[in-house]
């Protein structure tokens, strides 16, 4: 027994960051659920003054200004008191992002995020260093403002992402003002350093936004399928479809829309928001053409308004339809994809049996 209890304190010893990150990983996918309640907020701010705390309290034992005995005494394990609030951070951006993103154009963000949450043990060593505390301790103040700061404004868009660097920005100054007191000698050495890392997180942050790699948080898209009828009543939507095949779990609505003649198509989508903020989205009808490029078809606006822990319901009509291969991407008013559905529209002289339910 006292041989098992060595073996596992030698083991949570070498792998006490990956453990730490693991584990705050686990939790926030067990209790995070909305962006807008205040449990999850309260968690995210907790992690970002606990992780805070732990730099602050890493280099005042290093630089001898505060040297506590307890903290002296299990120094070994105080990066994990920067790495387990980091990892409840990250998997929780991995969650609320992977939400609002739409793979096709979000993929490096989301890559970047899976990075950040599985790499922690070859950054091991780094956590003990301040120009890369800083610089992942930007990042996830980032992450989480531009997540946050929309709910705030109550509206989904460029000002609230710019605002929300300013913040950080803000934030990140006063954080530095106080480490410049602290650890003087230790400020000089590393400020230019830091400074580059910030202004190249900021930098690359505000690249991405432009080139719409982030995700429209904190928009989400919970459901989307292409139906035959779409029907609005005092209980739901009454909707007709083709069932997807077995085969295809993902999907509710079949990928081929069989069209009888004079039939239209409707896109129906239930998009999250949090409450409190309203936003236009719209539906782009787009066909692939001759040379492999979508053409544009129709775009089509309605306003969504949020709160509702399945999203906000909607559809959209389209008439006119060709033979070939079609998408209905929902994008916001400022061209942020949220989600989309790709389907074959073939033509029949005989309508194909349906099925009905009540969304």
């Amino acid at each position: 027994m006292k041989k098992l209890v060595r073996k596992t304190r030698a083991f949570l010893k070498r792998h006490v960051a990956t453990v730490a990150f693991v584990s705050g990983f686990v939790w926030d996918s067990l209790t995070l659920t909305r962006i807008d309640l205040v449990y999850e907020n309260v968690v995210f701010i907790s992690y970002l003054v606990i992780a805070l705390c732990a730099i602050l309290l890493i280099h005042c034992i290093e630089t001898h200004v505060w040297e506590p005995k307890v903290a002296v005494k299990y120094k070994v394990w105080l990066p994990a008191f920067v790495q387990f609030p980091l990892g409840g951070l990250f998997s929780g951006f991995v969650i609320f992002y992977t939400k609002s993103a739409a793979f096709f154009t979000a993929w490096p963000f989301l890559v970047l995020l899976f990075t950040l949450l599985v790499g922690n043990e070859f950054l091991r060593r780094r956590y003990e260093r301040l120009t890369f505390q800083i610089g992942i301790y930007f990042l996830a103040l980032m992450l989480y403002l531009v997540l946050v700061t929309p709910m705030v404004l109550g509206t989904v868009g460029t000002i609230s992402f710019v605002l929300a660097g300013l913040m950080a920005l803000v934030v990140m100054s006063l954080v530095l003002q106080l480490i410049m007191w602290l650890f003087p000698q230790l400020y000089k050495r590393s400020m230019k350093a830091i400074w580059l890392v910030i202004g190249g997180i900021y930098i690359g942050f505000n690249v991405m936004y432009v080139t719409n790699v982030i995700p429209p948080v904190p928009l989400a898209l919970k459901d989307i399928g292409i139906y035959h009828a779409v029907v609005r009543d005092g209980v739901g939507y009454n909707v007709r479809y083709e069932p997807a095949p077995w085969w295809q779990p993902w999907r509710d609505t079949s990928a081929t829309y069989s069209r009888a003649p004079n039939e239209a198509a409707y896109c129906f989508a239930s998009v999250f928001a949090p409450t409190d903020l309203n936003a236009t989205i719209y539906h782009h009808w787009e066909r692939l053409g001759s040379h492999g490029a979508w053409v544009k078809s129709e775009r089509i606006p309605y306003t969504i308004t949020g709160g509702r822990d399945e999203g906000f319901r909607g559809y959209t009509i389209k008439t006119a339809l060709q033979d070939g291969d079609w998408r209905c991407v929902i994008k916001t008013d400022k061209g942020k994809v949220i989600g989309e559905t790709r389907f074959t529209i073939r033509s029949v002289e005989i309508p194909v049996s349906l099925e009905h339910a009540t969304l």
